[in-house]
């Protein structure tokens, strides 16, 4: 079941509504309410329908160039300013998809009457997934010689002008409105669809083929929602108040960014210059190395080069030193890259290492390892944690 609510301008105390079965459109019930019965009206219906008065909407199509691109599109409100007698940053926007025409179907409302409606809407528990322009239940087709449909409502009449144009006048003014659209007529529109007995009583123009029809429920009939401009299509609520959020700390915000910007670029500075002092020290280390590897190539690891170097020139002596635990130990090491090296020690020809992993089956991998060593090794202490394991080996020189 849908539920439709049409809101009468400066009047929030009481409101139409009708119920259609979605299946047929027929009417299942219908009437005018007070505002404390609105969350009653519509409490039982999949999709409920809000028209807001026509008056206080501005319907207009401007003319983009052809399949307009984004940055074009969100400019929107100002190829239509001169048009809006107040701020662009007080008024909400709402448009369609470019149309083959090349226009862009635009509705414009004032944001604190928005927030009005919306505020109605929340405080009843209403969750209304399409808010339209009143102009949608004035009927249109797309005949050649069609100029406008007028339909009676309260406090005067709605003229439909296009599929996404139209405005509300009173019944002042019917004729001047009418008169000004006959002047800026195409040559094949001369028809005037009009429905009701009492636009005619209204209706002086002479120039036009009037088109009467029988009175019809307007908030009732077949509407295309696909085709309609959905004045909550971005949000509404949410999209708008970030906006006057982001406005009222934008300055705040700018001078944060300057201040992000310029640290960064000095860290950025201070991390280049350490780089470069880091890459001197290498190269240094590189110089030094290649004076007892002549033969590095790219690719090798120097100081395990160095170790086993030395280590080979004092292999004649009999005596296991530092170097050569060091040595063996850096080659078991090899393979378990996860395992950390907090501290070496070396005393009475023996290599102490502080060892630390989050793996206890690493450290025991690690512990087996350590039988293929061509000096006695083991692993001593081990202190085992929810989250780290830690142990101390112990390799002595034969």
């Amino acid at each position: 079941m849908q539920c439709r609510i049409q809101f009468h301008p400066d009047n929030f105390e009481r409101f139409e509504w009708c119920q259609l079965d979605e299946t047929n459109g027929e009417v299942i019930e219908s009437g005018v309410s007070n505002t404390d019965e609105l969350a009653s009206v519509c409490a039982d219906n999949a999709k409920t329908l809000i028209f807001i008065a026509q008056q206080n909407i501005l319907l207009t199509s401007p003319v983009l160039p052809p399949k307009a691109n984004k940055q074009q599109l969100n400019a929107i409100a100002f190829n239509i300013e001169e048009l809006l007698a107040e701020d662009i940053e007080d008024c909400f926007f709402a448009a369609l998809a470019q149309q083959p025409d090349h226009t862009v179907p635009v509705a414009v409302i004032n944001r604190e009457e928005m927030d009005v409606w919306m505020k109605l809407l929340i405080r009843n528990h209403i969750n209304a997934r399409f808010v339209l322009p009143q102009i949608y239940l004035c009927p249109w087709t797309t005949d050649e010689d069609l100029l406008a449909t007028i339909c009676p409502v309260e406090g005067g009449y709605l003229i439909r002008t296009g599929q996404h144009d139209g405005v509300f006048c009173q019944k002042a003014i019917l004729n001047q409105i009418v008169t000004l659209l006959d002047k800026n007529k195409s040559p094949k529109q001369n028809r005037v669809v009009i429905y009701g007995e009492q636009v005619l009583a209204d209706f002086e123009s002479s120039n036009l083929v009037l088109d009467h029809q029988s009175s019809i429920d307007l908030l009732a009939r077949t509407i295309d929602i696909s085709s309609c401009i959905n004045l909550k299509q971005k949000d509404y609520q949410s999209s708008h108040q970030w906006l006057s959020l982001l406005k009222s700390w934008r300055w705040t915000m700018v001078t944060m960014i300057l201040l992000a910007v310029v640290f960064s670029a000095g860290m950025l500075l201070d991390g280049w210059k350490k780089e470069r002092l880091y890459a001197g020290i290498l190269n240094q280390q590189a110089a030094v190395i290649n004076q007892y590897l002549p033969d590095l190539t790219v690719g090798d690891q120097p100081k395990k080069q160095l170790i086993k170097v030395l280590s080979e020139s004092r292999g004649g002596e009999g005596n296991v030193g530092f170097l050569d635990l060091l040595h063996e130990y850096s080659k078991l090491k090899a393979e378990f890259r996860e395992i950390k090296t907090l501290k070496i020690q070396y005393q009475k020809s023996s290599l102490v290492v502080s060892l630390e992993t989050g793996d206890l089956n690493l450290m025991e991998s690690f512990r087996d390892r350590l039988g293929k060593s061509q000096f006695p090794a083991q692993i001593e202490n081990v202190n085992i944690n929810p989250d780290k394991t830690t142990g101390r080996l112990v390799m002595r020189g034969q």
